[in-house]
């Protein structure tokens, strides 16, 4: 069976909801929040910062200034800018390691004036660089609602005025569009009332005859529960969990004599929110759906898939001592075949569809701590009718469930990085008499992993 190259859709969500209680009517109240420049940022349920010593030549712009005087932020420059009444700004020591409250940790290059402005020029600092020891504490409610979508900007592939837009009189926000010769549409549905809110996602690609992919599903609220305690400029404990995460994934694919030079694309969506924990630190938690496709379909063969899967339970993960530790559970994994599910030809076919959903990435300040933190669903069709030297017939279909973390806590005090698996659970179904080279299907189901994203 020949190398299968990627074909890669990734959908960039930047969501964070936050829990608020319901009225009788069951109207969620205003969300508790700051504006900083052009960004609002919203409070936690609960969050702390504590056990607070800072080092030596540090200084603080307080909240103040920032949500009065502060106007832009250029990441690649490190440049900011801010009103010229801002005037304590001028006291910032060149060398200093600075907390722009509920912004960033900068160290000051250059202060000047001009044009009616405070140029502040920085370059990037540590977390350990300004707090010497520090405890951060927060917990909070992840709300999928139509408040969260309606204050985001949701772009499409970076092209100007390529958005999800939202639907007058509905719940509901859309695209619909051509991308690499794929016929795309993608609809975003938040349940807007009752004690189970989700969001749900309808995403259709079709490529003329030669190939067409569903998936459609919801992930449901959670909790998340974060602890962070530096101690004597080094990170002791850091510990994520996300509770109570119900989810359903249903895949529908149908390829005929494709392989993947045809389906290559990507569209990226971008949201952006950010919470900040005690009017003082934030985090960012940018939420992607990241959808793979491998198709491997000699002429005149075809393949067809069509599966469902429930879940529920936690994943997380803890840091201490050195040594990195799953916090995670399956509490449910209900897969079932619901469509036609099977492949037709004289040789080889296999077939992987991966979707990551939700796949985080936490960011403390302006730093990224966590670039990835995913549960994927892989669905692996593979189907060889017997050739020489090979074991078949074979005509097997494995759907896997899997949860990863990747991290990398220099920021924080710790120069350390790598990944973690929290659960895997897989459920294969096969015709009767198979015999199926388990080798190949395993490197399909590996290839989806696509960590480097």
């Amino acid at each position: 069976m020949k190398k299968l190259t990627a074909l890669t859709l990734i959908l960039a969500l930047s969501v964070f909801g936050i829990r608020c209680k319901k009225s009788d009517g069951d109207v969620i109240p205003e969300e508790k929040s700051i504006t900083i420049g052009q960004n609002r940022l919203f409070e936690p349920d609960q969050g702390t910062v504590s056990n607070v010593v800072k080092q030596a030549n540090t200084a603080e712009v307080p909240l103040e200034t920032m949500t009065e005087s502060f106007e832009s932020f250029d990441k690649a420059t490190g440049q900011m800018t801010f009103k010229s009444g801002a005037s304590e700004l001028k006291s910032l020591k060149t060398g200093s390691v600075v907390l722009f409250t509920g912004h960033s940790l900068k160290k000051i290059s250059n202060v000047t004036e001009s044009g009616g402005k405070i140029i502040v020029k920085t370059t990037a600092a540590k977390f350990v660089d300004y707090y010497k020891s520090a405890k951060i504490d927060y917990k909070t409610a992840f709300q999928w609602n139509s408040s969260v979508l309606s204050s985001s900007i949701i772009d499409i592939n970076n092209e100007k005025g390529a958005r999800v837009k939202h639907i007058e009189g509905t719940q509901e926000w859309t695209y619909k569009g051509e991308i690499s010769g794929w016929e795309v549409e993608l609809a975003l549905a938040p349940e807007s009332s009752g004690d189970n809110r989700k969001l749900g996602l309808n995403l259709k690609a079709k490529k003329g005859n030669l190939g067409a992919i569903e998936f459609k599903g919801f992930i449901s609220n959670f909790n998340i529960e974060s602890q962070i305690n530096v101690e004597n400029s080094r990170l002791n404990t850091y510990s994520e969990s996300h509770n109570d995460i119900n989810g359903e994934i249903e895949a529908k694919y149908a390829f005929l004599s494709m392989s993947n030079a045809d389906a290559a694309f990507e569209i990226p969506i971008n949201f952006m929110r950010v919470m900040v924990v005690h009017g003082v630190i934030p985090v960012t938690y940018r939420i992607k759906c990241v959808l793979k496709v491998y198709p491997e379909i000699s002429a005149n063969s075809t393949c067809q898939a069509n599966l469902k899967l429930a879940y529920s339970g936690t994943n997380g993960f803890s840091y201490e001592n050195n040594s990195l530790t799953p916090r995670a559970t399956m509490a449910n994994f209900n897969p079932s075949i619901i469509g036609e599910t099977g492949s037709a030809s004289t040789g080889i076919v296999g077939v992987g569809v991966g979707l990551e959903f939700p796949r985080f990435e936490i960011g403390i300040f302006d730093t990224v701590v966590v670039p990835y933190f995913l549960t994927n669903t892989s669905v692996v069709s593979y189907f060889e009718s017997g050739l020489p030297f090979m074991p078949g017939p074979c005509n097997s279909t494995r759907i896997t469930l899997k949860a990863e973390a990747g991290y990398n806590f220099s920021f924080l005090g710790l120069t350390t990085s790598g990944s973690l698996k929290l659960f895997e659970k897989m459920q294969e179904y096969k015709t009767p008499g198979s015999k199926c080279p388990a080798a190949n299907i395993p490197f399909l189901e590996n290839t989806l992993a696509l960590k480097h994203f």
